[in-house]
């Protein structure tokens, strides 16, 4: 038979809850007809009529914790939309973009539904995170079990607001790792089994009519490897927080679909394991964080890039490396030490020319020649490529054979050499989305980096590579991209 639990209060509460609608239909009346109900008996099953049990116990330490998933990483964010004081926190998988899509639009629909009415949520309302609000919106996505082609994600919503009033509520999907496919937790049992399991909740028999046995959704269940099944919910008169049955394995057993035993036998198999993700290409939404691209130019040099591949790694920070050809012949091992760190990088042409002072076979030259230069010092090919100067005409564009990123952030460090001028530039124009220009060949800049990057994360922002920044927008080859469209 499970187990239940639950405080001595909250039991007695539900016991006399119990006990009075008995009295009532004994009581009949006008408003009941038929012979008083006979006296309940303790099942060993789970049925259509559970014995009373007490209040089920409060949500464990054990269900809430997150497990590792291979491949995982999370996230996190803290927002001021609407008249909301958001704190989520989530978690992506590499190689799973089943499960990092479907978190993305469940994240977004609860931020736009926070958001001012008639509006959208946008990152930059993580920027002012600090300011006062009336209500306390905290979710959280994160992995509770993960075995062979299974990843079981508990969602959770906690909102508290200016009166105290609290409530909760929670759910799980179950998803495909191989196909992608995500499945709701309810789809592990089967429908007429619901009643029932309603009923263990709250306590009161599934004979006696309540609304509040029909208002307890399940739809959160953890199903385990040894056959368990914990269901949890939020249960009227016990708001913020949720309860939970746990039903062994012989009464999980009988109460599931044909799904939820393919489920069960996923878990008791190994993990799947998915090939690594580069650090650069690693899934991040940049509608719901604030990002930021910093770039740096005209590199590699021997002397200065592996110190801002230091201080990268240091901030765990992403960046794009625009290459030119001679550097990078010049310099292949430090091209290399930059792909080998899973840093982006882009073509920056070979001599540093502007490109519309040239005929079109001399760009394609330049673009082939630097192409070659990279591939042979990293062994890959840029797919993305930045004209010196900015300077790129129709023409250019359409010779180049690849989207050009410029910028939507000029720093001008090359001009002042001097970080106490071009740092507070960048944090003045810089926005969510934006593609800020910087070159990692100028000692003083990258003397700047490291306050640079810790204000510019101090501030909210997600510092990522370009593929990152644009990641859902299709970078088209001759195509010109400074920033991050905004979502619509």
């Amino acid at each position: 038979m499970g187990r239940t639990r639950g405080s001595v209060a909250a039991a007695c509460l539900h016991v006399l809850l119990a006990a009075i609608c008995v009295a009532a239909l004994l009581c009949g009346g006008d408003s009941m007809s038929g012979a008083p109900y006979p006296a309940l008996h303790a099942h060993e099953r789970v049925s259509s009529q559970p014995e009373t049990v007490a209040l089920p116990q409060p949500l464990s330490d054990a269900l809430d914790g997150p497990v590792e998933v291979p491949g995982g990483y999370g996230m996190a964010l803290t927002a001021h939309v609407g008249e909301h004081h958001v704190h989520a926190s989530w978690t992506y998988v590499d190689g799973v973009p089943g499960l990092n899509t479907h978190v993305d639009s469940w994240l977004l629909g609860l931020l736009d539904a926070a958001a001012p009415a008639g509006g959208r949520y946008r990152p930059a309302m993580a920027l002012n995170a600090q300011q006062p609000s009336g209500q306390e919106l905290t979710v959280s996505a994160a992995p509770v079990q993960a075995a062979g082609t299974v990843i079981i994600v508990r969602e959770k919503v906690r909102t508290s607001g200016t009166g105290g009033t609290v409530s909760e509520r929670s759910e799980t999907v179950y998803v495909d790792t191989v196909s992608g496919a995500v499945r709701g937790g309810a789809e592990l049992v089967r429908p007429e089994a619901v009643p029932g399991i309603q009923s263990r909740m709250v306590g009161v028999p599934a004979q006696i009519a309540t609304p509040v046995r029909q208002d307890i959704p399940v739809g959160d269940l953890v199903l385990k490897p040894s056959g368990e099944l914990a269901v949890s919910a939020e249960v009227p008169g016990n708001p913020g927080g949720n309860v939970t049955l746990t039903m062994n394995a012989a009464e999980a057993g009988a109460v599931l679909t044909d799904y939820g035993r393919q489920i069960l036998g996923h878990l008791n198999a190994a993990a799947v394991t998915h090939p690594a993700t580069a650090p650069s290409a690693r899934h991040v939404n940049c509608d719901i964080v604030p990002c930021a691209a910093l770039t740096y130019d005209d590199g590699p040099d021997a002397r200065t890039t592996p110190q801002l591949l230091a201080i990268l790694a240091e901030r765990k920070a992403q960046a794009t490396f625009f290459m030119t050809g001679s550097n990078t012949a010049a310099n292949p091992a430090t091209a290399k030490q930059v792909a080998d760190a899973g840093f982006a990088i882009g073509n920056h042409t070979f001599s540093h020319p502007y490109l519309t002072k040239l005929p079109i076979p001399a760009v394609k030259k330049e673009m082939e020649r630097t192409d070659a230069a990279i591939l042979a010092a990293t062994g890959s090919t840029p797919a993305m490529m930045r004209p010196p100067y900015g300077a790129a005409d129709a023409a250019v564009q359409g010779a180049v054979g690849k989207p050009l990123i410029i910028w939507a952030v000029d720093s001008l460090d090359w001009q002042s050499k001097n970080p106490a001028v071009f740092v507070p530039k960048v944090l003045k124009e810089i926005t969510p989305g934006a593609v800020v220009l910087m070159h990692d060949v100028q000692p003083t800049t990258i003397a700047g980096q490291q306050e640079l990057m810790s204000t510019l994360q101090a501030q909210g922002y997600q510092l990522v590579s370009v593929p990152q920044l644009f990641e859902g927008t299709p970078l088209v080859p001759g195509h010109v991209y400074r920033s991050r469209p905004v979502r619509q």
